[in-house]
């Protein structure tokens, strides 16, 4: 652990990977799904957009706002138990990543409701993969979303006074969440449960990595969390 920025380096990188995998599943469940199954604000403003120019697209807003609500309490159930944050997390972002491998296999099979069932999966999971970022505790990552980023960056900037503590970390995180993006939408574009199957293993990636024995090319991730 990083004594200075007082993060664990292997939990950033984590969090960087999960933050790629979240701009896939948005992506996809954006194009898709037409409904974010991770990013609750965009759900909310979307449902109020539908309901005012009279579409019907809102039982989808209702059902993976619900899902998300219900993972994020399995989540802090999880965070809660007697164990390290490091392997709390990891523990979590296991559970995530089988479930939205499960989406995948879901999608293909195309049972009746594939996409209410798609959505619902993924919300969950979703919710539960926040709780795993929230536990974690590292600064402006307690969310995969770009927008606290982007205000750090400018709040901790030498121009407003500040030291640019985490600016790495933060332009790490803006640049996964983008780059999931891309992926998720070229990927799905041929197929759309090979998309999801990527994103599954992207955080079964995260959370395989913080049950890593030491390594002296897992002390370079401490740059993310003092630069």
């Amino acid at each position: 652990m990083n004594a200075r920025a007082g993060h664990d380096p292997r939990l950033v990188a984590a969090i960087i990977l999960v933050t790629m995998a979240m701009g896939m599943l948005d992506a996809i469940s954006l194009l898709h799904l037409k409904i974010f199954a991770g990013y609750m604000t965009a759900t909310v403003l979307l449902m109020a957009v539908h309901i005012a120019t009279s579409e019907t697209i809102v039982l989808s807003g209702f059902e993976a706002i619900g899902f998300y609500l219900l993972g994020a309490l399995t989540g802090g159930r999880l965070t809660r138990r007697d164990r390290t944050v490091r392997y709390a997390v990891g523990d979590i972002l296991f559970r995530v990543g089988l479930l939205v491998g499960l989406t995948a296999l879901v999608w293909a099979a195309n049972p009746p409701g594939r996409t209410f069932i798609t959505l619902g999966l993924l919300a969950f999971a979703m919710g539960m993969q926040t709780s795993a970022t929230r536990h974690a505790k590292v600064a402006d990552m307690s969310l995969p979303a770009a927008t606290m980023l982007l205000h750090g960056l400018a709040h901790n900037s030498p121009f407003a006074g500040g030291r640019n503590p985490g600016t790495w970390r933060r332009l790490a995180a803006i640049g996964s969440l983008f780059v999931g993006a891309v992926i998720g939408t070229l990927v799905s574009s041929h197929s759309i449960s090979g998309g999801i199957a990527v994103a599954g293993v992207t955080i079964l990636s995260a959370g395989a990595l913080l049950y890593l024995r030491e390594h002296k090319f897992l002390h370079r991730f401490d740059n993310l969390t003092v630069h």
